[in-house]
């Protein structure tokens, strides 16, 4: 009878101990089979937000609820070929849950033409100028254009506007500066 009872209750556990990402845990993306600028814009650890996981230059999250690292990969691979961004990444994931994500804070992708890529830790009032000069500042070929994703739904600022450069972020936002128009002016 107790053999039974445990026989019963293996199944059971193997589905808690991998129940899968969640919202509010960490995952960690390392991607290879891109050059080596753009794995810095890219690798970093990601929150998963109520939405999904957000990943930098992908329009909208991916939804990874209950998910395995290696499903989390191969559906992050597969949007980025999709979009066109990359032709063969290897992606790896893992997860951070309870004490292993150290204190792991809501980010702010910041990508496009900035001098460094990637997340940037999320603060309480942190507006679209705190962001860019965090991921320090547009490169000399960054436009005044700026693509904001929120949310899934992509909203177009201008830089020049104090109303776009003081617009308050949230957790998960994707920044993305477009690159200089032959038109624009180096101060713009």
């Amino acid at each position: 009878m107790k053999a039974r009872y445990l026989a019963c209750l293996l199944p059971l556990a193997s589905t808690l101990l991998h129940a899968g990402v969640k919202e509010g845990d960490s995952v960690q993306v390392t991607v290879r089979g891109i050059p080596a600028v753009e794995q810095e814009k890219v690798n970093g650890a990601y929150r998963v937000g109520a939405g999904g996981l957000r990943l930098p230059f992908l329009e909208t999250r991916l939804p990874v609820s209950g998910m395995e690292p290696e499903q989390i990969a191969a559906a992050a691979e597969r949007a980025y070929m999709a979009a066109g961004v990359y032709s063969a990444p290897a992606i790896d994931v893992e997860i951070a849950r309870g004490a292993d994500q150290k204190g792991q804070e809501a980010i702010v992708s910041v990508g496009g033409h900035v001098k460094k890529s990637g997340p940037v830790a999320f603060r309480q009032s942190m507006t679209l100028l705190h962001a860019i000069q965090a991921a320090g500042d547009r490169t000399e070929f960054g436009s005044r254009n700026i693509r904001l994703i929120r949310n899934g739904r992509t909203m177009p600022l201008d830089f020049r506007k104090p109303e776009h450069k003081n617009l308050i972020l949230m957790p998960d936002d994707s920044i993305i500066v477009e690159q200089r128009g032959i038109l624009e002016g180096a101060s713009d």
